[in-house]
């Protein structure tokens, strides 16, 4: 029986990025803690806000 695909993909790691909405930056930094999460500033465009894009980058299988 041949393995299954999605079982080949699972010597690569997986990371997540948060990156800006407004530019796709992904030069945020952790400004303040409101009381419903976090706040975060876009050094590129400025963007503060608590709304990011979390982005999944793969991992070569030699990384």
């Amino acid at each position: 029986m041949s393995p299954i695909p999605h079982m080949l993909k699972s010597k690569e790691k997986k990371h997540s990025v948060l990156t800006c909405p407004q530019c796709g930056s992904a030069d945020l930094y952790y400004e303040a803690a409101l009381i419903t999460g976090y706040k975060y500033h876009c050094k590129k465009c400025n963007y503060i806000g608590a709304f990011v894009v979390e982005k999944d980058i793969e991992d070569g299988p030699g990384s």
